[in-house]
């Protein structure tokens, strides 16, 4: 419907709206100490996205600041003074002309305010020319004619606790991303690994169609 319900849960049992924050394209919402942070897509997912910030007590619009490609996620660093915005860059598909956004993190600066933030990208044109080192680490990189920016998709963010450094989840890449949030600069990608889940101690079921067998 392309809003934010505002729900009034003090009776759980019996959940009522308050209020609807008009946010075409909300993939997330975060709040920190009464403000209201909403990651929004464009109508074409591809285009730069959106993070709008509301007043968590009288919902009116505090500021707009444009981010990356797909903003998936957005969360406050601890002291409030940064947002962060994971931005997907999910591709149209990988078809010849079909476009194939890079991936980033935004990092919102508020401690001037919402309504003076700004936002700098932390992203991975870095990596670019190190395709093959990364892969021989365990990374997975495997877009069709996509370089490493392109390919690394953002999606879920951490940040410590000291506000200082955010990981980032590269979840169809089977690797973290290191954000250094005062720099907005990736300084690092560490890949997952593999699990052998053919050790007992590693068990899987996959399916949730053979009685748990």
């Amino acid at each position: 419907d392309g809003r934010v319900d505002v729900l009034d849960i003090r009776t759980p049992t019996a959940p009522a709206l308050v209020a609807s924050i008009p946010a075409p394209g909300a993939n997330s919402v975060a709040v920190h100490a009464g403000l209201v942070a909403i990651a929004q897509e464009a109508d074409t997912k591809t285009d730069p996205g959106t993070v709008a910030f509301y007043d968590a007590s009288t919902y009116a619009a505090r500021g707009t600041v444009t981010v990356g490609s797909l903003p998936d996620m957005v969360t406050f660093t601890p002291d409030g003074r940064f947002a962060l915005v994971a931005n997907e860059g999910e591709p149209e598909g990988y078809c010849a002309g079909q476009i194939d956004p890079a991936g980033s993190v935004s990092v919102i600066d508020l401690r001037g305010g919402p309504a003076a933030a700004t936002a700098r990208t932390a992203g991975f044109a870095a990596y670019d020319s190190q395709a093959a080192q990364l892969r021989s680490q365990g990374v997975r990189i495997f877009g069709p004619g996509a370089s490493v920016s392109q390919d690394l998709e953002p999606e879920y963010i951490a940040p410590a606790g000291d506000g200082k450094t955010a990981f980032v989840t590269l979840q169809e890449n089977n690797a973290i991303a290191i954000v250094d949030i005062a720099t907005a600069r990736v300084s690092g990608i560490r890949a997952l690994g593999l699990k052998n889940h053919n050790r007992s101690t590693n068990g899987l079921d996959p399916s949730d169609r053979d009685g748990g067998t």
